[in-house]
């Protein structure tokens, strides 16, 4: 009989398959109920990983912000907002953590995003951000085949919503320049028809390794083997955890 654990019922909401489990594993990892502190979901859309948080983090003090209201969600605890645009949201309240899940390609301004976020953080606070992932094998392969990563069409009407595609080194640009640093990007677990893609990942790798060592860019290469881990071949969203106001290591 397989092992169940208390993780496994946590909803997926409008994001990859995985990703909501695994933050909040993370921060059960910290060891902290959070009693007190103040965590931002934006955009929180139907306010799926506000109800997670609230089941594992009852002490916490959760706060939303998105164009709509969840329905289970308070007037006092959420932000009508469009994060297009500079935001001040709850003025009163330094928040400990602030997470964007499967939300950043959906702003014009990356930069601007992560900056006005930093703004709504304390000194030494947690970012957490995670995105698709674009430099998997399966989004190669559609890219090489069809023109296009595998998750994002070929071609979108007007009145649809488009979406950026920022790969994980924009990204940790970005934020760098947002003035965060990076502590750690985790690759969300594999399904299992993504291991029908292993013997590419396997032949690919090697290659992609090299390549590292040889252009020897400017990022220490302990964050570089975090960006592009074996796993990063095969995994289809990653996330990644940052902090407010610390300062690169040597």
């Amino acid at each position: 009989m397989a092992k169940t654990s208390r993780f496994d019922n946590i909803p997926r909401g409008r994001t990859s398959r995985g990703v909501h489990k695994a933050i909040i594993e993370y921060l059960h990892e910290l060891g902290n109920t959070f009693e007190g502190q103040a965590m931002l979901d934006i955009p929180c859309g139907a306010g799926s990983f506000l109800s997670s948080l609230r089941r594992f983090f009852p002490k916490a003090l959760l706060r939303g912000c998105d164009l709509h209201k969840p329905v289970h969600v308070t007037e006092k605890n959420f932000s009508q907002i469009d994060a297009n645009h500079p935001f001040t949201v709850f003025p009163d309240t330094p928040f400990d953590f602030i997470f964007s899940i499967s939300g950043v390609m959906e702003f014009d301004n990356t930069l601007q995003f992560f900056t006005q976020c930093g703004n709504h953080l304390r000194d030494g606070g947690v970012f957490v951000v995670t995105n698709d992932n674009v430099a998997g094998i399966r989004d190669r392969l559609s890219y090489f085949w069809y023109g296009k990563p595998k998750q994002y069409p070929l071609f979108v009407a007007q009145d649809q919503p488009t979406w950026k595609v920022i790969p994980l080194s924009n990204m940790v640009r970005i934020l760098q320049d947002a003035g965060f640093h990076i502590q750690e990007i985790r690759y969300v677990s594999l399904r299992w028809k993504d291991w029908v893609l292993l013997p590419l990942a396997v032949l690919i790798y090697p290659i992609q390794l090299l390549h590292m060592k040889k252009t020897s860019p400017s990022k220490p290469n302990t964050l570089l083997h975090e960006m592009y881990p074996f796993r990063a071949l095969l995994s289809r969203h990653y996330i990644i955890v940052c902090k407010k106001g610390t300062s690169s290591p040597p």
